[in-house]
């Protein structure tokens, strides 16, 4: 059994390996039957959305409330600043190379797991290709990846800003999702608990999950002579989040599927 180092992040990668298979976008709005219910008119809709390449921000709003989230991307970590009716102000801080995120001050209960790059040997030994077919993209199951949480929250502000927060992070780690797809995910979650602005002190916990994929079949970097000119090819799917809060449970799933990358660079 051959490991290769979970370490080796795609950012780093496709910077010199980016592959121009476009990411498959397939209806962000859409996820369990489940979410088409929302519970005691609690909608939330997503307001004054803009972004840049280093921030994202938008309002989410209902007829009791406005929570206005900001979002600001660095090299190695991201910031969820959140303000609800003008008055309930929370902040996230995660930094990749710490591996550990604050909420409010302290150190958030988080576990984050990596998913591991493990490849049968007997299958990477020669290159999977063939003169007559065109190598397959069909994607492969390798490994799982998870960030679980449990917070205690006693506001809508800290749920938003811890759920966000989940969110960015998995985006840091490189799954990749969409700004949109963030912002109205939140979204679906506040509007499908159907929360109030009053709220006691509860514990909020979950998970997001995802799976790493790999090719079917290796495909040619592009660099002839290298050592490992061919290299299987590997992206994040499968992703979901699912927390409990007030006895509810909720999962929400992303049909997003990322780009497909090399992991290592040829030599």
């Amino acid at each position: 059994m051959k490991i290769i180092s979970k370490k080796i992040m795609a950012s780093a990668i496709c910077s010199t390996l980016l592959i121009t298979f476009p990411v498959s976008f397939i209806n962000p709005t859409s996820s369990y039957a489940a979410e088409r219910v929302v519970e005691n008119n609690m909608e939330f809709s997503v307001e004054n959305s803009s972004s840049t390449a280093n921030t994202h921000n938008f309002s989410l709003v209902n007829s009791e409330n406005n929570i206005d989230i900001d979002i600001n991307y660095a090299e190695n970590s991201v910031t969820v600043n959140t303000i609800t009716n003008g008055t309930e102000e929370h902040t996230f801080t995660y930094n990749k190379s710490e591996g550990f995120a604050i909420l409010d001050g302290k150190i958030m209960n988080l576990e984050i797991i990596e998913p591991e790059f493990v490849i049968d040997s007997e299958e990477t030994s020669l290159p999977r290709i063939s003169a007559f077919a065109a190598p397959s993209a069909t994607p492969v199951f390798v490994s799982p990846g998870s960030i679980s949480f449990s917070e205690p929250v006693d506001g809508l502000g800290r749920i938003v800003t811890a759920i966000a927060g989940v969110i960015v992070i998995a985006d840091m780690l490189g799954v990749s999702l969409p700004k949109k797809v963030i912002e109205k995910k939140v979204s679906n979650w506040l509007t499908l608990m159907g929360l109030g602005s009053a709220i006691a002190l509860n514990t909020f916990k979950g998970s997001l999950t995802y799976s790493l994929y790999r090719t079917k079949d290796k495909f040619n970097t592009g660099y002839p002579g290298s050592i490992n000119q061919y290299q299987y090819k590997f992206r994040y799917q499968d992703i979901s989040v699912e927390a409990t809060l007030l006895g509810k449970s909720m999962n929400l799933y992303f049909e997003e599927v990322g780009n497909w990358w090399f992991q290592s660079k040829p030599m």
